[in-house]
């Protein structure tokens, strides 16, 4: 939970430093999808092509992202008027915990 805070807060900062202006998206880029589809990161994005972009509008963005659960990190840029987003998706499995195994071994089953 402080991570993702501390993510957030960063996150913030980067945006009010990159994106002191506001612009007219002329496309949108993402970068770092795994397994999570770009349909799920357009369909949660309150941002379309041809809207004006601006600091609460990025900020409610990556809130937006976030809340999907998918992305450990999230960091928006401009690359002219093309909204950049870089992605990083959480684990799909962060752990797997074996018990009661008697008759084969825990690194055998893994």
């Amino acid at each position: 939970m402080k991570r993702l805070l501390l993510t957030a807060v960063l996150t913030v900062l980067m945006i009010a430093e990159v994106h002191a202006e506001s612009f007219t998206i002329s496309d949108i880029r993402v970068n770092g999808l795994q397994r999570v589809s770009a349909g799920s990161v357009f369909g949660a994005l309150p941002l379309n092509v041809g809207e004006q972009a601006d600091d609460r509008r990025l900020v409610e963005s990556t809130r937006a992202l976030f809340k999907t659960g998918f992305f450990q990190d999230i960091q928006l840029g401009r690359d002219g008027n093309v909204l950049v987003i870089t992605v990083v998706e959480r684990p799909s499995v962060a752990s797997i915990e074996i018990e009661g195994n008697k008759a084969i071994s825990t690194e055998d089953l893994m």
